[in-house]
């Protein structure tokens, strides 16, 4: 199994914060997505930190772990 960091940075402005929210638009569900289309699989992220609504991030870092191949 990899494990793979990722350095985030994003607007918050349009975003109800990072974590996943039943009813809501979170940068970790668009992320989550996202991956899940790239590695053809589900991918579940894990965060050093979380941000509110609105909130931005310059540096946030998160990682997946993953048995994904890409060829």
């Amino acid at each position: 199994m990899k494990r793979i960091a990722l350095g985030l940075q994003y607007d918050g402005s349009s975003w109800q914060g990072w974590q996943t929210q039943p009813h809501g638009q979170t940068v970790q569900d668009v992320l989550e997505k996202a991956l899940a289309e790239f590695a053809q699989r589900p991918m579940a992220t894990t965060c050093a930190g979380r941000t509110d609504a609105g909130v931005h991030a310059l540096a946030q870092v998160v990682h997946v772990d993953t048995e994904a191949v890409r060829e």
